[in-house]
């Protein structure tokens, strides 16, 4: 598909896009710096275990939802994260194909990612409703949390419509002016966000393995 939008339009798909990337990693550059600076978690309890082969059993957790109680009670809510993420991943994916080589958006890539947004949009409304009556999520939610699902929530739905209009030959709507100005200020916004969890992720698994694999409470899974 031909990507025929304005100048204006196209502007904001690319060079401002891509000045608002590097303002994104250069934050993240420091951010990780910094972490990497600070000291390894402390251990006085004897080594009785691998703390590397822990670090790596912690970092892909995230990958074995039968190794946490929550998933492994609940893999309906591991299903709703996996889904959200790629999603999530997807979503970005399109902001860069839609301008860089729109040729790989075809029908059937564009449908998929649709879907994708379409069930994100979905979960991100659950999300949203369960920080508002579950007290237990409640009392840790700050309104950082609430800005950022709901901005997420509100970007899958801009993103759907901008793409099902994408699919009518349609390259340059509203809903598209919308999604690349939510992808620029997410672009800026996120460093300085919760959104940012997946940065600090693998620093707080592979100390939490560490630990415990150093201790040998993870042998008989890491072995």
């Amino acid at each position: 598909m031909e990507n025929q939008v304005s100048h204006a339009l196209s502007v904001l798909q690319e060079p401002v896009q891509y000045i608002c990337l590097a303002f994104m990693a250069t934050m993240y550059a420091i951010k990780i710096s910094q972490l990497m600076k600070k000291p390894g978690p402390p251990e006085k309890a004897e080594l009785k275990g691998d703390r590397f082969a822990g670090s790596l059993h912690s970092l892909a957790n995230v990958l074995r939802p039968w190794g946490m109680e929550s998933t492994r009670k609940d893999l309906y809510f591991y299903t709703e994260f996996m889904i959200f993420h790629i999603a999530v991943a997807l979503t970005i994916g399109s902001t860069f194909l839609i301008p860089l080589a729109p040729q790989l958006m075809t029908p059937l890539v564009t449908k998929i990612i649709m879907i994708f947004m379409a069930l994100a949009f979905l979960i991100g409304l659950r999300r949203i409703y369960r920080r508002l009556t579950k007290p237990e999520i409640r009392i840790i939610s700050s309104p950082d949390d609430y800005f950022a699902v709901i901005l997420m929530t509100v970007f899958f739905a801009v993103g759907f419509f901008a793409l099902w209009l994408w699919l009518e030959g349609r390259p340059e709507t509203g809903f598209m002016w919308i999604f690349f100005l939510m992808t620029t200020f997410f672009l800026l916004y996120v460093p300085f966000s919760k959104i940012s969890h997946y940065v600090l992720y693998p620093f707080g698994r592979v100390m939490y393995g560490q630990i415990f694999g150093g201790r040998g409470v993870l042998n008989r899974n890491v072995k």
